[in-house]
């Protein structure tokens, strides 16, 4: 009787767990990776986007130096460099390993700080790779050339590291608060996430596709830290 009483009660317990971690399109590693690789390999061999980038930021950079705009990005203590700030090592780390920390002790087990800990390792080696490899000169007149080994600017790293520590962040406290509190970590990550990168092209930091490859990037890194993360399925005993 009480073996009978002990699996359902699990059951429940695990089940916000998977409600809250399903898989999202948005997550699912195929898009992303499909997307990333295409946008890889239009930068390398000079495709049609690149015209597409230019565009944007011919049009962006008009509206972001005219006078009735230019207060948005000209200044270190401007909204939109505030944003990019935000997604600085010293600012996205730190809140990352915080959540990790309150999941750690609310769930007693060390998978959430492990699967924060995969996710800063998979940022650091493939973020810095794609740099180096790909060697993308940026938007602005300081990166027309970039010398052999150095950075480029694809993928953008402060869009992936913004994506992957906020949002990481939020499903890694969503199982521990309340639905409505829930959603609100969920948008108010996806949409800081989602300002940061328009920021960084505002401020003529990158491109428009360094940022896409960025989001693109982060949604793989992220969807493999959710199965690390994720809760240990013990098979419920039978009766």
């Amino acid at each position: 009787m009480d073996e009978t009483r002990t699996a359902p009660r699990a059951a429940t317990l695990r089940a916000p767990w998977r409600a809250v971690w399903r898989p999202s399109w948005w997550l699912m590693p195929g898009l992303p990776l499909l997307l990333l690789v295409f946008l890889t390999v239009n930068v390398v061999a000079h495709g049609p986007l690149l015209g597409v980038d230019r565009w944007i930021r011919d049009a962006v950079q008009a509206q972001a130096n005219s006078a009735a705009w230019r207060w948005v990005g000209d200044t270190r203590s401007s909204p939109a460099q505030i944003l990019v700030d935000i997604a600085d090592n010293q600012v996205a780390i730190p809140v990352l390993a915080v959540c990790a920390m309150v999941a750690v002790v609310r769930r007693q087990s060390l998978r959430p700080l492990l699967a924060a800990g995969t996710g800063l390792v998979l940022l650091l080696v493939t973020v810095i790779a794609g740099k180096v490899l790909i060697g993308r000169p940026g938007p602005g007149p300081t990166s027309a050339h970039i010398p052999s080994g150095g950075l480029g600017v694809f993928p953008s790293g402060h869009t992936t590291r913004a994506s992957v520590c906020y949002v990481l962040s939020a499903l890694l406290l969503a199982p521990e608060v309340s639905a409505r509190l829930r959603r609100v970590l969920m948008v108010a990550a996806g949409v800081l996430c989602f300002v940061v990168g328009l920021a960084l092209i505002w401020c003529n930091y990158h491109w428009f596709t360094d940022v896409v490859a960025g989001w693109a990037l982060a949604a793989i890194i992220i969807q493999i830290c959710l199965a690390i993360a994720g809760p240990r399925e013990v098979p419920a005993r039978s009766p």
